[in-house]
C-alpha cells in the first residue's frame, strides 16, 4: 500500500514538473511575442514620428509657397492696375494728339491774313 502511495506521489510529482516546465516554455514564448510587440511598437512610432516631423516639414514649406504666391498675386495685380492706367493714359495722349493734328492741318490751311 505504501508503493502503491508512493507510485501515486511519484505519478504526481511527474505530473507536476511537466506542468511547470510546459508553463515555463509557454511563459517564455509570451514573453519573447511581447517583446517582439515592443520592438515593433517602438519601431513604429519612430518611423510615425518621423513622418509627422516630415509632415510639420511639409506643412511649413506649403505655407511659405502660400504666401509666396499670395505675393507674387499681389504683385501682379498692382502691375495690372499700372498697365491699366497707363493705358488709360496713352488713348487720352492719342486723342489729344489727333486732336492737335487736326488743329495744325487747319491751322496750315488758313490763308495768313495780312
Amino acid at each position: 500500500m505504501k508503493n502503491n502511495i508512493l507510485i501515486v506521489a511519484a505519478v504526481l510529482a511527474i505530473g507536476c514538473l511537466v506542468m511547470v516546465v510546459i508553463s515555463g516554455r509557454t511563459v517564455n514564448q509570451t514573453r519573447k511575442e511581447l517583446e517582439r510587440e515592443r520592438y515593433n511598437r517602438m519601431v513604429d512610432e519612430e518611423k510615425l514620428e518621423h513622418v509627422n516631423a516630415k509632415m510639420r516639414s511639409i506643412e511649413g514649406e506649403t505655407i511659405n509657397a502660400q504666401n509666396q504666391t499670395q505675393s507674387i498675386h499681389t504683385v501682379l495685380e498692382e502691375e495690372k492696375n499700372a498697365n491699366d492706367k497707363l493705358r488709360k493714359e496713352l488713348e487720352k495722349m492719342m486723342k489729344l494728339k489727333e486732336v492737335l493734328e487736326e488743329q495744325l492741318k487747319s491751322a496750315l490751311v488758313k490763308p495768313a491774313s495780312p
